[in-house]
């Protein structure tokens, strides 16, 4: 029998898109009064002005889309925290500079506050400094930057301060790769630090982090997929969540769903490795069955053609809307994610699957 046409370009049910153009870097997620705000850069689909966007949302799956507003600023990469005023966004200006935007209570839109970069030039022997990350640590607050120091050599930089504007360098946290987005979070006993290397892959490290220095004892990959750096928060229960950019790279010629977040999913430390497993808000809307997906051994097929590999594990998870799926695989780092033509009407999909192979006790496919 021919497989059913395929149809791309549909409006996912479940991943949020905005109404005209697309999701550029995610700044963040905010937990506020039994409602999450999450923070983004909005790219027009042709020319025009890149904005910030803002959505809301009551259980992180459903998101209403509010007043995209101007940058104050030569947009760059940024991070939004909940600060002692209130939504409170560091991004890198265009031309170098870290700034800090303040959300003005009761009005839409951004201010800078100050006027001028709070950090203007890199410490001796780094340059490049970009995708500022805030948060809170020992009375204070801590700030890491991207950087390089030379060549294809990076560094995550950190600074110190009381005030959030006055700044002190306490120099390289980690050096390694030419690293961008990092993140750094306690997670089950221990601290997780999230990077990306330039490349599309998510990386991250297990280790032990004392205020100043960070020393890993363990390092994976978190995303697959060309998925893009992941914004980390806690929900309204405490639990360690994160949302992602699926990226421009996965999306198939012509369809209009370039940039859209991820699923929320939930983070979890075992055995040194960082897991992902779908948040409980997720169960309300998932409905089994996905014709033509199979998945062996890590690797996912639809109608047979290799659309995404994973590494062999326990049980596999497929989670499917419009033409994205998303996947975990029981007891294996990180998620992956992909784009593929699917046959039918939109909708939110779930199937499992075990970890056998083909024709032996375990494997399983949808037909």
């Amino acid at each position: 029998m021919e497989p059913a046409p395929r149809v791309s370009g549909l409006r996912p049910r479940l991943h949020f898109t905005p109404r005209a153009g697309r999701v550029g870097d995610l700044f963040g997620v905010l937990a506020t009064d039994g409602m999450y705000h999450v923070y983004y850069e909005h790219r027009p689909d042709a020319g025009g002005v890149t904005g910030w966007g803002y959505a809301t949302s009551d259980d992180l799956v459903l998101w209403t889309e509010r007043q995209v507003v101007p940058p104050p600023a030569d947009l760059g990469c940024g991070t939004v925290f909940a600060g002692p005023g209130g939504p409170t966004l560091f991004f890198t200006r265009a031309g170098g500079g870290v700034m800090r935007a303040v959300a003005d209570p009761g009005r839409p839109g951004w201010r800078t506050d100050p006027a001028e970069p709070l950090i203007s030039a890199p410490p001796g022997g780094v340059s490049d400094l970009s995708d500022p990350y805030v948060f809170p640590a020992d009375g204070g607050w801590r700030m890491l930057l991207g950087g390089r120091t030379g060549g294809d050599a990076g560094a995550v930089v950190q600074y110190r301060s009381d005030d959030l504007i006055n700044w002190t360098c306490d120099g390289i946290l980690v050096a390694a790769r030419s690293w961008g987005c990092p993140r750094l979070f306690p997670l089950d006993g221990a601290w997780v630090l999230l990077v990306n290397d330039g490349a599309g892959e998510e990386a991250y490290a297990i280790g032990d982090y004392d205020g100043r220095g960070f020393t890993a004892r363990s390092w994976g990959v978190f995303g697959r997929g060309r998925l893009g750096p992941a914004a980390t928060f806690l929900d309204v229960a405490g639990r360690r969540c994160a949302l992602a950019r699926l990226g421009e790279e996965a999306a198939p010629p012509g369809s209009a769903w370039a940039g859209t977040f991820t699923l929320p999913w939930i983070l979890s430390v075992r055995d040194e490795r960082l897991l992902a497993s779908p948040h409980p808000h997720l169960d309300h809307y998932l409905i089994n069955g996905a014709t033509g997906l199979s998945a062996f051994g890590g690797e996912v097929r639809d109608h047979g053609e290799l659309i995404l590999t994973m590494p062999a594990g326990g049980e596999t998870l497929v989670l499917t809307d419009a033409d994205i799926i998303e996947v975990t695989v029981e007891g294996v780092s990180g998620l992956g994610a992909a784009r593929r033509p699917l046959p039918g009407p939109p909708g939110a999909r779930v199937g499992r699957f075990g970890s056998g192979a083909p024709g032996k006790s375990g494997g399983h496919a949808w037909t």
